[in-house]
């Protein structure tokens, strides 16, 4: 009875020790969150012709996402995408001429985990030359004020800040279980 039972805990550490890993995985594969924008299907011709109605707009405002438009000040205005690890995540709105210190001051700025040496503009469209993705040192804009990396920002580009590469605090629980749970399988084994 006490080698059989001994048998099935070691069964039960083995197939935690090699799902777990999995099971980080599928989560970190599903897809994030929900896409801010309708069907580009839909028929989008409320005042803004037949051309703009393959585009992809706003819910709610009818404005497409990748063109300039005004307020009712007149002042000049695009949609911009902010993603990665900032306070406040999302699309934004802001003026043309707003470049990315303002829109990541909009966003609070950057957490603890990011790594401000590798952001990246992308563009909605390629530029005239097909460039469709920029690197930005932010690092060395906050230490020295350096802006010489910054790209102007057209409507929809997205601004991404991506996250530290190295151990959190998550991972080094996830290892310390896998060597826990090796470790009772061996002593169990013995």
């Amino acid at each position: 009875m006490k080698k059989s039972f001994k048998h099935l805990v070691a069964l039960v550490l083995l197939v935690q020790i090699f799902l777990s890993p999995l099971m980080s995985l599928t989560v970190l594969a599903e897809p994030y969150g929900s896409s801010l924008y309708s069907s580009p299907s839909r028929d989008y011709s409320n005042g803004y012709g037949q051309q703009q109605s393959q585009q992809q707009v706003m819910p709610g405002y009818g404005m497409p996402v990748d063109t300039y438009f005004t307020d009712n000040m007149g002042n000049i205005l695009m949609y911009v995408n902010v993603l990665g690890e900032v306070y406040k995540p999302g699309q934004h709105i802001v003026r043309q001429d707003a470049d990315i210190s303002t829109v990541l001051s909009m966003v609070g700025g950057s957490n603890d985990d990011a790594n401000l040496k590798k952001a990246k503009v992308l563009r909605y469209k390629p530029d005239e030359d097909g460039k469709q993705i920029y690197s930005v040192n932010l690092k060395d804009y906050l230490e020295e004020g350096d802006r010489s990396t910054f790209v102007e920002l057209k409507p929809n580009d997205t601004i991404v800040i991506p996250e530290k590469k190295g151990i959190d605090g998550n991972m080094a629980l996830r290892i310390a279980s896998i060597v826990v749970s090796v470790a009772s399988v061996i002593a169990i084994s013995k």
